[in-house]
């Protein structure tokens, strides 16, 4: 498990299965006319509120003021003809501002997926594996796997996420587990970058270290996701009891 890894690249035609994987993703995106939508509806909200805040801001300043000096800054003064066109300008830019920030983070993958079905391409990325890491969650037993493989054009190691959900379910068929062998190819969709499929070929790996999962699920890595964490101390992130780990047979 310690050959040197190598990446290549290359499309492919998309299957009827893959096609169909992702016309279901499709279908639970938001579209961009929904985005748009919201956005509007985003940005009266948070002006009204905002808007609203102030003002409540501005009477209770206004009571102070007048409370312990002369001046009078209320809603009847004279300022108020200044003040509150003011409020409205800045709650406003506000609503505008937040309402961009949020479109700039949410999810925009309809497009993307759109657009790979309508190419019906698929991009292969073929990695030799180095090292795997196998962590199990208590509940379910679930089997969440670290694979450690070089970076295509950098040859630096990374470390690749990849879930085995046939692991979880109660009735298990063996067959359909994952079988971890020295080579993996990742099949994505090229512009929005889901992953479809990770496809093992070569010389099965049989000496695959377990780790007990003892992290809650929040902090667990993404699936099909490049981990951050270093390979010497993954057991120390994902697992509390790292001495029990032991080889796969």
């Amino acid at each position: 498990m310690t050959e040197t890894a190598t990446s290549s690249e290359n499309l492919r035609n998309m299957t009827e299965v893959e096609h169909l994987f992702l016309a279901q993703v499709l279908t639970t995106l938001p579209t961009p006319q929904k985005r748009h939508l919201k956005a509007v509806l985003n940005t009266a909200v948070f002006w009204v509120f905002s808007l609203a805040g102030f003002c409540i801001l501005w009477f209770i300043s206004s009571l102070l003021i007048s409370t312990f000096t002369r001046f009078d800054l209320g809603i009847s003064s004279d300022y108020a003809q200044v003040i509150f066109p003011v409020a409205i300008l800045f709650a406003a830019i506000f609503s505008i501002n937040s309402t961009r920030k949020w479109l700039a983070t949410s999810d925009q993958s309809y497009p993307l997926v759109k657009a790979d079905i309508a190419t019906q391409k698929i991009m292969l990325e073929r990695y030799q594996i180095d090292d795997v890491k196998c962590f199990k969650e208590p509940e379910h037993g679930g089997l969440l796997y670290f694979l450690l493989i070089k970076h295509p054009t950098t040859e630096q190691q990374k470390i690749r996420v990849v879930y085995d959900y046939e692991s979880q379910n109660d009735n298990i068929d063996p067959q359909a587990l994952l079988s971890i062998s020295t080579q993996v190819t990742i099949c994505s969709a090229p512009k929005s970058k889901l992953i479809v499929d990770n496809h093992f070929e070569g010389e099965l790996l049989t000496n695959i270290k377990h780790f007990d999962l003892t992290v809650a699920p929040i902090h667990w890595p993404k699936p099909d996701s490049w981990e951050t964490v270093q390979w010497q101390t993954l057991e120390q992130v994902y697992s509390v009891n790292s001495s029990c780990s032991k080889s796969k047979v």
